[in-house]
């Protein structure tokens, strides 16, 4: 289980010191006002059934979203997930613990002094611990959606995710296969 957890944290370090280290282009490092990174809010809730009359609500208390530009076309974000656990009869607790990666392709050309915009497709994967339930969950999902530009830095993003969940529990060896789909919506700032 700790090994899982490893490879992930691992995967999402190297990944991100290699966004952080490529460059937007080689023109761009001459300009003086580059704008390659975005920090945002995106929040998310999740509810599920407790029993047959009432539902449990997950909702992030980290909501941060962290986005760089790859290049004038491709992006890579990361998006810690921290869920708190809103449960009838018990007190709230930490229910999941993970990181989602995203690596967007937007179809409107980006330029040095300007976040991304437009329409944008890509893979989206997660990993998740659930504290509550001691297994861990993958999932690996599209994501497309439509990012708003205003003022060259304010981003309003909005978008929906289709794909798979794989709920694994070590203890027991059940593995169980899970549609997933979730909306995103997300704002902040391009710098």
């Amino acid at each position: 289980m700790k090994a899982t957890h490893s490879f992930y944290l691992t995967l999402i370090v190297l990944v991100s010191s290699m966004a952080i280290s490529t460059p937007v282009s080689g023109q761009d490092q001459e300009d003086s006002k580059i704008i390659r990174s975005y920090v945002g809010i995106q929040p998310a809730i999740t509810v599920e059934p407790y029993d047959e009359y009432r539902n449990t609500a997950d909702i992030n208390i980290f909501p941060f979203i962290f986005e760089m530009a790859m290049s004038k076309h491709i992006s890579f974000k990361i998006s810690p997930i921290v869920n708190l656990q809103l449960r009838p009869e018990y007190p709230s607790a930490i229910s999941h613990l993970g990181a989602g990666l995203t690596v967007p392709y937007y179809f409107s050309k980006k330029n040095s002094e300007e976040g991304q915009r437009g329409f944008y497709a890509g893979p989206h994967l997660a990993a998740t611990y659930h504290q509550l339930d001691r297994f861990t969950s993958t999932t690996l999902a599209g994501e497309i959606g439509y990012a708003f530009l205003f003022n060259n830095v304010l981003s309003v993003t909005v978008g929906a995710q289709a794909g798979t969940s794989i709920f694994i529990n070590p203890e027991t060896g059940y593995n169980l296969l899970v549609p997933h789909t979730g909306a995103i919506f997300s704002f902040g700032f391009w710098f």
